[in-house]
């Protein structure tokens, strides 16, 4: 990294070129306390320049990008808890060399030193409708430290709709924050169940995106913020993805859950995933999965799964072992309400303690040991609200 000028950027052009222009992004993945990932998309393989610093020396430092269509930037060694901002220039004409293609900026994750954070959750959002449009413009609204995503973002699963139906209607929040992403089944194609599905994920998700190397990319992993942890599941075996990894007792991503369960010391454990182990909407409950990760999550004490899959909004009392439960239960929020067709509630129990069909999501605050969660509709009003206090 190098100290450099607007004079120095230019200078860097020799070869004379036509303008390149952004497609996708930029949009940020895979913070934490003292790095980002940049990713982006040129409409034809370029060179790309990133400058960057602590606001308001956005030039501080250069990092350029190889030619390609398809570039990821890796910030490191950032200050934690600071705003940065940065400025993509891309390659322009014989008479500029370089202009500015945009400006923007982010702030890093605090350490446990800090513990307070905010965050949005959502899922199901992948439809390109107009519920979709009206919920990302009411998120647009919020300055949160990330947002989670239950899954289920594209509705064919395909690259070719990506824009239309996630990198366009959040753009503004992508650029400014970072998106922790758990796969729902739509993510793996409409093949899912099959032979034909084979290789969908690698083509149309995994070179796009970033996550933590805390698991494995990009199906499961853990993120730290302050003083939680999130553990982001790939629960789509359960629901028939022949190529989604088992989450079954004894495979590889269950080990590697318990063992990141049981060496948790943050504060506040929380799970994302996408098929839900709680609900009473149109998909209800897998027994298997519910059999397989409740008595895990209860052992270690997660204190609320995230989970999505039912179009709906719903939050259940502390429930154990299918009983409402205040001491040693746990509660589960159904966010699938993102944008894709709403579900009516298909059955009744006495742990749901609500039940919406309306679109959705939810925005969260932690401050120590306190946890509020406000969830709103697509009009942006308050729908329900949560409170813990540990």
């Amino acid at each position: 990294m190098k100290r450099f000028s607007a004079l120095c950027l230019l200078a860097l052009l020799s070869l004379p070129a036509k303008a390149s222009r952004l497609e996708r992004g930029p949009y940020l993945e895979n913070m934490t306390e003292n790095a980002v990932t940049v990713r982006f998309r040129l409409d034809k393989a370029a060179p790309a320049w990133l400058s960057y610093g602590a606001a308001p020396d956005c030039e501080r430092f250069l990092t350029p990008a190889p030619g390609d269509l398809e570039q990821k930037i890796t910030l490191s060694g950032l200050l934690p808890d600071t705003t940065h901002c940065y400025r993509l220039y891309l390659q322009a004409d014989e008479s500029t060399g370089a202009y500015k293609a945009y400006e923007g900026s982010f702030t890093t994750f605090r350490g446990e030193d800090k513990p307070y954070l905010s965050f949005l959750a959502l899922g199901d959002s992948g439809s390109g409708s107009q519920e979709q449009m009206e919920i990302a413009r009411q998120m647009d609204k919020f300055s949160p430290d990330f947002v989670v995503h239950m899954g289920d973002m594209i509705q064919s699963g395909l690259d070719a709709d990506a824009d239309a139906q996630y990198f366009t209607p959040y753009a503004g929040l992508l650029a400014r924050v970072p998106f922790f992403l758990a796969l729902g089944n739509h993510d793996y194609g409409r093949d899912f169940k099959s032979p034909e599905g084979r290789g969908f994920l690698k083509a149309n998700y995994t070179p796009f995106h970033s996550v933590p190397l805390t698991g494995l990319p990009p199906h499961y992993y853990f993120f730290d913020v302050g003083n939680a942890r999130f553990f982001v599941l790939d629960t789509n075996a359960f629901y028939g993805a022949g190529f989604a990894p088992g989450l079954e007792a004894g495979s590889k991503q269950y080990k590697w859950l318990e063992y990141f369960l049981s060496r948790t010391a943050k504060q506040w454990k929380f799970v994302v995933m996408h098929e839900p182990i709680y609900s009473t909407g149109a998909h209800g409950v897998i027994a298997k999965q519910l059999r397989t990760l409740e008595p895990l999550f209860l052992k270690y004490k997660v204190d609320m799964v995230f989970q999505g899959h039912d179009h709906d909004y719903e939050r259940t009392v502390p429930v154990k072992e299918g009983r409402p439960d205040e001491n040693d239960g746990i509660i589960y929020v159904t966010l699938g309400g993102g944008g894709s067709t709403i579900y009516v509630q298909r059955r009744n129990a006495d742990w749901s303690e609500k039940f919406l069909a309306t679109y959705n999501f939810a925005a969260i605050e932690i401050h120590d040991t306190a946890f509020k969660m406000s969830v709103y509709n697509k009009d942006g009003d308050v729908i329900d609200t949560l409170e813990i206090q540990k």
